[in-house]
């Protein structure tokens, strides 16, 4: 897995925590909300996959990053490119849960004004032919205590993935 940004190249996940870490050691005291999304667009036989890490501290910035995947595959159904979609997503938020829920957890013992939420972005919403997939994706999420976001709320998903999901290359 690789991740880049406007100024990194060829992060892996380690590379992508350690960054969030370090955000948020510079303001600990913070509101902090970490998101996760994927967006795909389908160009001629290929299916390019672009998932978005965000974590924004909230009224004073936020730091991103986004991994891109093309698959030798047309997805035809919408249904199976959405649960796709939000398989990555899923699995994305499994791993950096893993990575960092012990540093999450020091620093709220550490600043009593530390304040942290993970949030799923699923590409999905109540207008158009995704409103009959919202319950099924949102599920993915629930039993994690993970906040799933639906559009208009997704931006991670709908704004920021999908602009990289755009190209194929």
């Amino acid at each position: 897995m690789r991740f880049f940004n406007s100024t990194q190249k060829n992060m892996n996940l380690d590379d992508v925590a350690k960054n969030i870490m370090e955000f948020i050691a510079a303001n600990p005291e913070s509101k902090y909300r970490l998101a996760v999304g994927t967006d795909s667009q389908v160009k001629g036989k290929f299916t390019c996959f672009a998932t978005g890490i965000h974590i924004h501290r909230v009224g004073a910035g936020a730091w991103c990053c986004i991994k891109k995947k093309v698959e030798d595959k047309r997805y035809k159904n919408l249904k199976e490119k959405i649960a796709y979609e939000t398989v990555i997503t899923y699995e994305i938020v499994c791993l950096l849960n893993e990575k960092i829920t012990d540093a999450l957890c020091e620093t709220a013992l550490k600043y009593k004004n530390f304040d942290f939420k993970m949030e799923a972005h699923i590409d999905v919403g109540v207008n158009g032919e995704t409103r009959k997939l919202i319950r099924e994706m949102v599920g993915y999420f629930e039993g994690m205590g993970v906040d799933a976001k639906i559009k208009p709320d997704s931006f991670v998903a709908s704004c920021y993935a999908n602009r990289y999901s755009k190209n194929v290359s």
